[in-house]
């Protein structure tokens, strides 16, 4: 993907400063809306330079010599991009918890945790791969299910068995990304700007 293609997914601050009297408060808000938008752009930047893996594309890297670590890259995007819309949702928690933002932010960060909140489930198996790929929860009891997967593909869906014994899975796909920017971008929007 162009990276010009990529700009239909930016955030857009609507100034330069959070507007209000308390000049720290907005310090702080105006810091967690600049990590939200670098972990975003990491999720966008995975999302592009991942390759679905549709059955025509499965056939000729089947008859391919892949190079070595090249197998890897898309894994590598997948877990990115699971990472960085994870980090989205654990700093939106702390503008909840700690910048008393209005009761409409309050509302969509509710509505990103439904849509994105199952992806901590993903990023636990990621991180504790010791423990999940011996089928392991994190008391190292066996994980119950009939098929263990670890990072599989189905197209653009990327699954992980997690320590609960379900499978999560995330559609790396444009309508996915998209999601997220409508949601941060309203939450953006919902400030006074100066």
């Amino acid at each position: 993907m162009e990276i010009d293609a990529l700009a239909e997914f930016d955030l857009k601050m609507p100034g330069n400063w959070i507007a209000g009297d308390d000049r720290d408060w907005a310090g702080d808000t105006l810091l967690v809306f600049s990590l939200l938008e670098a972990e975003y752009e990491r999720a966008i930047a995975a999302f592009a330079l991942f390759e679905p893996l549709i059955s025509e594309y499965v056939h000729e890297r089947i008859h391919t010599q892949l190079k070595k670590y090249e197998r890897s890259l898309n894994s590598i995007y997948a877990r990115e991009f699971v990472l960085s819309l994870d980090s989205v949702c654990k700093l939106l928690n702390t503008l909840a918890r700690d910048l008393n933002p209005p009761a409409a932010v309050q509302l969509l960060i509710a509505e990103y945790a439904h849509l994105f909140g199952y992806l901590k489930h993903i990023r636990d198996s990621v991180a504790h791969i010791e423990d999940r790929g011996r089928g392991l929860d994190r008391r190292r009891r066996r994980i119950q299910v009939p098929v263990l997967v670890l990072g599989g593909f189905n197209e653009r869906r990327f699954e992980f068995t997690a320590e609960d014994g379900n499978c999560y899975s995330i559609d790396i796909t444009r309508e996915t990304a998209l999601s997220a920017r409508n949601i941060l971008q309203a939450i953006i929007n919902e400030y006074s700007w100066e």
